[in-house]
């Protein structure tokens, strides 16, 4: 399993990603692709930096993140995705160690993410939950009806 920055040539592997993990919505996919080829654009200097996590040759997960606007330390986990057939073996926590590692190293003090509060996304937030994130935050029926944004924060310490 390697971590390293996501190309142009992954693209497609994001966008079979996407619609096999069956949690996003085609407009959901849509926005991930537009968020994507800005990160793309970009690079990990650009808005939106992005990794992937590669096994056996073919990328199976992928993280977008981006400085929080406005802020002097806080950033945001935009999207992660592992592909159901990569999930639980350590990918996404990879991602999301190597997130973490990223936004310190750019002196970021926080990671910021929102999520949704259906039971369907209940192993997402307990993902969360166990790689230390806190639920800071819930907007009722914030994506429709019945349907909560949840908002987590992690707090980064700084290694010496």
């Amino acid at each position: 399993m390697k971590v390293r920055e996501l190309l142009i040539e992954d693209r497609d592997d994001v966008l079979e990603m996407l619609k096999a993990c069956g949690s996003f919505t085609e407009e959901e996919i849509s926005v991930a692709l537009e968020v994507l080829d800005e990160g793309l654009a970009g690079g990990l200097q650009g808005d939106y930096p992005l990794f992937c996590v590669e096994i056996d040759g073919r990328v199976r997960g992928y993280v977008c993140l981006g400085k929080t606007p406005l802020t002097k330390s806080t950033w945001h986990l935009y999207w992660i995705c592992v592909h159901p057939e990569a999930q639980g073996r350590g990918a996404g926590r990879a991602l999301q160690s190597h997130a973490e590692s990223f936004v310190r190293e750019r002196g970021g003090e926080r990671i910021v993410l929102e999520t949704s509060g259906q039971q369907s996304y209940e192993r997402t937030r307990l993902f969360y939950k166990s790689a230390g994130y806190k639920e800071v935050g819930r907007i009722l029926d914030f994506y429709k009806p019945d349907d909560d944004c949840v908002i987590f924060c992690k707090e980064l310490k700084r290694r010496a």
